[in-house]
């Protein structure tokens, strides 16, 4: 083999479309709203000026910890993904990739801000950066093909960035941190519903045991998207009465989950894909909203 040969096989060549293949991999939008809870637990229970390195140590190790999680998601998911339309076009079902260049990405940027969170926050939070990738990857994922119960386990996952935030400025874990760690739990549940009802034929192909593959009606789905909204709503007052939201947080979210429990109230009459979409979309609408009144009225009321 010759010196040539040797040095592209040890080296392989990167080029900005592979660049960008490994930024899609860790999934930037997902990742945009796990940082954003992850801030939000972090400026809750500050009572004074919000200190700015610390948070920047927070947000680059959750957001490589969290991003390192969706690429050994993808890299264990190769086969369903590549069976499922909505997944096909990734990196690692078209081959733009290989599944060695992805686990070694996703290992060394997991381990990388496991390691910011460590050196430069406190133990606790890396400990909870660890095991979001631990649950994410042997919990989450190997469920998703066994049981319809995948996605309250996944829930757990999705809900331990705030904590993180919260133990990133504190440095130990409070109860106060439960109603934001609750409105995170149960907002996941009706949006991931949604979403599962919307592509069940897919995750049927992929292989991936959800709710709505064994429930032709839509009733059960319905249903459990009601009763998580109404847990949802009960989390988000809950914020307000242990005194870390305010008037104006209380009034949003009054009117945040009477209109999220109105438009799931559609699906529940009409078990359709677009009204599965008109429940995803009030979900990514609802959070981002809920967290900025939050944001509004810790810095200017």
């Amino acid at each position: 083999m010759s010196e040539k040969t040797l040095g592209a096989a040890v080296f392989p060549s990167i080029t900005l479309s592979k660049i960008k293949d490994f930024i899609t991999l860790t999934k930037p939008r997902l990742l945009s709203s796990v940082l954003f809870s992850t801030v939000l637990g972090y400026v809750l229970p500050q009572v004074s000026i919000i200190t700015v390195l610390p948070l920047l140590y927070l947000l680059s190790g959750t957001a490589l910890t969290g991003g390192g999680a969706h690429v050994l998601n993808q890299w264990m998911e190769q086969v369903p993904d590549s069976k499922m339309s909505r997944t096909k076009s990734r990196p690692l079902p078209m081959g733009r990739l290989s599944r060695n260049e992805a686990l070694i990405f996703g290992v060394i940027i997991s381990i990388t801000g496991i390691m910011i969170l460590w050196l430069t926050l406190n133990a606790l939070t890396a400990a909870l950066g660890l095991l979001t990738v631990i649950s994410y990857i042997l919990i989450y994922t190997p469920l998703k093909q066994k049981t319809i119960a995948n996605t309250w386990f996944g829930g757990i996952t999705g809900a331990l960035p705030p904590v993180m935030g919260w133990t990133a400025a504190r440095g130990q874990l409070d109860w106060e941190v439960l109603p934001i760690f609750a409105l995170l739990y149960f907002w996941q549940l009706p949006h991931f519903f949604a979403i599962a009802w919307m592509y069940r034929e897919d995750y049927q192909r992929g292989g991936f045991r959800m709710l709505s593959l064994f429930d032709k009606t839509g009733q059960r789905t319905a249903a459990h998207m009601l009763l998580n909204t109404a847990l949802l709503f009960v989390a988000s007052l809950s914020v307000y009465l242990i005194g870390q939201g305010r008037l104006l947080y209380l009034t949003g979210a009054i009117f945040l989950g009477l209109g999220f429990f109105a438009v799931i109230s559609l699906f529940f009459r009409e078990k359709s894909v677009e009204n599965a979409r008109k429940v995803f979309l009030a979900s990514i609408v609802y959070l981002p909203v809920l967290s900025t009144i939050l944001f509004l009225e810790r810095f200017f009321y």
